[in-house]
């Protein structure tokens, strides 16, 4: 089976021809999928054209004739005839091929200047020895010898008759639809005055990009080109066109001034002079400019455009010289050593112009301010006062307010970190630096003090010293208790590592875990007596016993170590520990902790006061003795302290375990108790005492009870059964 091509294309075998229809080459590609698109394309152009599809195959069929290629499948009569036509014709090189290719659907689209140029590519040997060929560079030259003509004419008129020039320009593109000049020449005609308003309006907007806008018009569909100098033709903006009155640029050429020109088209052809923009220099400008002032500086940043080659800054302020700094890459930069006051920033990014001449961006202009700044604080000294409190002092700040902060863990500035006030956490109340006196805060603080120097709305970081207070010690309360004990109550201290008990016969320091395991009971004899409670610190390395033993000269129920009475110095701003100040101060790093003493609290011990009681009994018939009298004694007491009062609870059963358990029998007040040291009180005759079981038991109420020791009979004496 081969091919045969000179009448018509048909599948041919020794006995029988058969033309190639659509429905063949179909019926081909759908069993041959691996050739399935070219067999398509070859019923698509045969569809369109019976003949055309011949005529393709010669076209490919020549050249491989004349190279004298065998294995093509066709008929060997036709082969032959093939080889002998293709060395009567010229031999076409690659560029002649393909301007001979392009003709066609360059004459079909009125693009008549491509074709010349298409025609010149072919040669005079090429026109002489085709004949279609001849007789089309002949109609074209006519034609462009018309539009030659016609453009001059309009050139000519232009001046003083844009509309008959504007009809010659149309004219002229209606035959060759890819004129340059008369493109150009609608474009003169269209553009307006650098003073007045452009019908169409190109602005740089961020990326690099235009943006264009003219007025619409309904139903006019618009063609946008954007037109540079040079003698490269005016060329399509990419994505532009329609009926929309507005486009993009998303790509101009950089370093160049173009204008922009959007012309009314119909049926592909333009219909009038186009709007035309004024001519706009594609440099874009540096994006997204931060200024920042700081102490005597100004810190820069932007993005810088993607064709730009450097950035040049130049900064202009009061009563100094002008500063210019270019920088390649970056995009940031920083200005020192400046002095208050307001200062003028040009931004311009330079580009590279397709000459490779740089062409600077018409630059991006900021004002800013360079304030005034606080000065450093450069070292921070806290001085632990001997008795209470703390004294802040330091070096530097001078003309500054300082305030004393507390930043939330981990977050402490470093020192010189330059911050705005309303940005700063509320002074501490309790906190004054320079204050000539020691302060404490009300409750316990451990915690890094941070000084920040302020000035107006600016503020810089400062060094900071670790402190640590203890709270103080609440609601102490005595409780005497025999042989001249007091036992001491108190909420411990938040903060407290050790409470020192001190009193006029010695002194104690107790542990917490001591205080709650064993409580806390003082020797202080039997008279009046003043005790003072001072929380102390824990220290690093401090270890605890807790044997809640007292004497005079300071034994230790808990020992401690002691309390660091002198100041710590913080970091300065340079990084350095400042030096330690006072009694036994070490140099400290911001990492020391400065313990600050606490004042002691005292609570007044009256004198051990006893209140003791009996019960008076007798016989009643051939029954046990039954209670008819209670005798009360007071021993002790100071009589300018009230005594409590006294009552006698009854209760069936069982004992007694508080005043309110069980029925009062008696009730002395502590001003009756005063008078008489010694009385008897009858019981009353409700309830019936003679009707065992029960218990009684006296209490003690009122203020001033844990104070007086109450003395109890036997227990024997107190249950009747």
């Amino acid at each position: 089976m081969f091919v045969s091509v000179l009448d018509g294309v048909a599948l041919c075998t020794p006995r029988r021809r058969r033309l190639v229809d659509d429905d063949a080459l179909l019926a081909r590609a759908d069993a041959r999928p691996a050739h399935a698109p070219v067999l398509r394309l070859l019923a698509a152009i045969r569809r369109q054209d019976p003949a055309l599809l011949r005529r393709v195959l010669l076209y490919q069929l020549l050249p491989l004739a004349r190279q004298g290629a065998t294995g093509l499948g066709l008929d060997p009569a036709e082969l032959t005839l093939l080889a002998k036509a293709s060395r009567a014709l010229p031999d076409l090189d690659d560029r002649q091929r393909t301007a001979a290719e392009a003709l066609a659907p360059l004459w079909s689209r009125r693009r008549l200047r491509a074709c010349a140029h298409a025609v010149t590519a072919l040669g005079p040997d090429v026109l002489r020895a085709d004949p279609w060929l001849g007789s089309l560079d002949a109609r074209l030259r006519r034609r462009l010898d018309r539009c030659d003509r016609d453009l001059a004419a309009a050139g000519t008129a232009a001046p003083a008759d844009p509309a008959g020039a504007e009809a010659g320009y149309l004219r002229v593109l209606a035959v060759a639809a890819d004129d340059d000049e008369a493109v150009r020449g609608l474009i003169r005609l269209g553009a307006v005055p650098a003073t007045a308003d452009a019908p169409l309006t190109a602005r740089p907007v961020e990326g690099g990009r235009v943006a264009l806008a003219w007025p619409a018009r309904p139903g006019v569909r618009w063609r946008v080109l954007r037109d540079a100098p040079g003698p490269d033709r005016a060329t399509p903006v990419p994505g532009a066109g329609g009926t929309a009155s507005t486009a993009v640029d998303a790509d101009p050429p950089v370093g160049l001034r173009v204008r922009y020109a959007a012309f009314p088209v119909e049926d592909g052809r333009p219909t009038g002079v186009p709007l035309v923009s004024h001519p706009l220099l594609v440099a874009p400008d540096a994006e997204g400019a931060v200024l920042e002032d700081g102490p005597a500086r100004i810190a820069v940043r932007w993005r810088r455009p993607r064709t730009a080659t450097a950035t040049v800054l130049t900064l202009t302020g009061p009563d100094a010289p002008t500063l210019r700094h270019t920088v390649d890459r970056a995009e940031e930069h920083v200005f020192t050593d400046l002095e208050p006051g307001v200062y003028q920033l040009l931004l311009t990014a330079r580009h590279s112009s397709p000459s490779g001449e740089p062409v600077d961006a018409p630059g991006v202009r900021r004002t800013v301010t360079v304030h005034p700044w606080p000065r450093p604080l450069t070292a921070l000294t806290a001085d632990a006062g001997p008795e209470e409190g703390v004294r802040f002092t330091g070096r530097g700040a001078e003309g500054a307010e300082v305030r004393l902060v507390v930043w939330p863990e981990g977050a402490a500035p470093a020192p010189g970190t330059e911050l705005r006030t309303d940005a700063l956490p509320a002074p501490l109340p309790w906190a004054r630096y320079g204050a000539p006196g020691h302060t404490v805060p009300d409750t316990a603080f451990t915690g890094l003090v941070s000084a920040v120097t302020v000035l107006g709305e600016r503020a810089l970081a400062g060094p900071g010293v670790r402190l640590d207070v203890p709270g103080p010690v609440g609601a102490p309360r005595a409780a005497r208790e025999p042989g001249g004990q007091v036992r001491l109550l108190f909420d411990w201290p938040s903060g407290a590592g050790a409470v020192t008990a001190a009193w006029p016969g010695g002194d104690l320091r107790i542990s917490r875990s001591a205080y709650v395991r064993e409580g806390l009971r003082l020797p202080v004899g039997p008279g009046p007596s003043r005790v003072t409670l001072r929380p102390l610190v824990p220290e690093a390395g401090d270890g605890y016993v807790g044997d809640g033993d007292a004497r005079g000269g300071g034994r230790d129920a808990g020992a401690q170590t002691g309390v660091q009475t002198g100041a710590g110095a913080g970091t300065g701003a340079d990084g350095t520990g400042g030096r330690a100040a006072g009694t036994g101060a070490r140099g400290r790093t911001d990492r020391t902790v400065v313990a600050v003493r606490r004042a002691p609290v005292g609570v007044d011990v009256p004198g051990e006061a006893v209140v003791r009681y009996r019960l008076l009994t007798r016989r009643r018939g051939l029954r046990a003795r039954v209670p008819y009298a209670v005798e009360v004694s007071v021993d002790g007491y100071d009589p300018a302290v009230p005594l409590p009062e006294l009552v006698l609870v009854h209760q069936d059963a069982v004992r007694p375990r508080h005043a309110e358990d069980g029925t009062v029998l008696l009730r002395i007040d502590g001003a009756a108790l005063a008078r008489a040291p010694l009385q008897t009180l009858e019981l009353p005759p409700v309830p019936d005492l003679s009707r065992p079981p029960y218990a009684l038991r006296a209490f003690l109420l009122g203020d001033g009870a844990g104070a007086v020791r109450l003395e109890e009979p036997a227990l024997t004496t107190l249950v009747v059964r």
